[in-house]
């Protein structure tokens, strides 16, 4: 049974053929988005439990900022207003 670093490098070589091929078709089917959607869902599940067992604080504490990152971007009126929020309730003592 190949290796973990082997897994990793073929994993690499495979997802740059992947994006060369969307780089050249740049149409998708309905279809086709759903399976890659279905296949960054694996992807993603996978490395979170790779990574979780090799490292769980570091893991999460960066899976909380990119989360962070993310809610900022969508919603940053929000994001703003739960800041100040923050900011006042650290200014109390709270």
């Amino acid at each position: 049974m190949p290796d973990s670093n082997q897994n990793q490098s073929d994993i690499l070589i495979l997802a740059e053929k992947l994006i060369q091929a969307l780089d050249t078709d740049s149409q998708l089917s309905d279809k086709e988005e759903a399976a890659l959607t279905r296949l960054e869902f694996v992807i993603e599940s996978k490395l979170f439990l790779q990574d979780s067992r090799e490292s769980p604080d570091e893991f999460l504490l960066e899976r909380f900022q990119d989360r962070l990152v993310e809610f900022e971007q969508e919603h940053p009126s929000l994001a703003g207003l739960v800041r100040r929020i923050s900011n006042s309730l650290s200014n109390m003592g709270v």
